[in-house]
C-alpha cells in the first residue's frame, strides 16, 4: 500500500477527523510489521513544510515519524515516476503533487492507495481499475 500525505498529516496532527483511522493504520498495521507501506518522496517534502515554518523541534517530530516507522519505503521521484505523473496529470487533471503520489503508487506496484482526499476516486479515471483507492473518513 502507498499512503498519501493527507493520511500522514492526520496521523501527525492527531486532531483531524481522520486522525483515529490514520493512527490505527500506522500503529496497528504498519508499526506491527503486518503490512508493508510506502510513501512518495513528495509526501516526505509535504509533511516537512509546516514544521520548517514552525521550529526545529517540529521538524524533528516529522522526521521522527519516518525513523519510527523504519519499514516505510520512500518511493523516489525518478524519471519513471515523473513520466507517469505527467501522464496521470494529463489524463485526470490532478494537481502535480497528487499526480506524482499516485504515480509513485503505480510505479511501486502498490495495489492500494490510502488517502483522505475525497476527489481522487472521482478524478482517478483508469487508475481505479489498476488499484484500490481507500478514503479515510474526513
Amino acid at each position: 500500500m502507498l499512503v498519501d500525505t493527507s493520511v500522514v498529516l492526520a496521523y501527525l496532527s492527531g486532531g483531524e477527523p481522520s486522525s483515529a483511522d490514520a493512527e490505527e493504520l500506522f500503529d496497528g498495521l504498519v508499526g506491527t510489521g503486518r503490512n508493508a507501506a510506502s510513501v512518495s518522496a513528495i509526501t516526505v517534502a509535504e509533511i516537512l513544510v509546516r514544521p520548517f515554518r514552525t521550529s526545529a523541534a517540529a521538524v524533528a517530530i516529522a522526521e521522527g515519524f519516518l525513523r519510527h516507522f523504519a519499514d516505510i519505503r520512500i518511493v523516489p521521484v525518478d524519471y519513471e515516476v515523473a513520466r507517469e505523473g505527467a501522464r496521470i496529470r494529463a489524463s485526470t487533471n490532478l494537481p502535480m503533487p497528487d499526480a506524482l503520489i499516485v504515480a509513485s503508487a503505480r510505479v511501486a506496484d502498490a495495489n492500494v492507495l490510502i488517502t483522505s482526499d475525497r476527489t481522487w476516486r472521482k478524478r482517478a479515471g483508469d487508475l481505479a481499475s489498476t488499484m484500490t483507492i481507500l478514503e479515510l473518513p474526513t
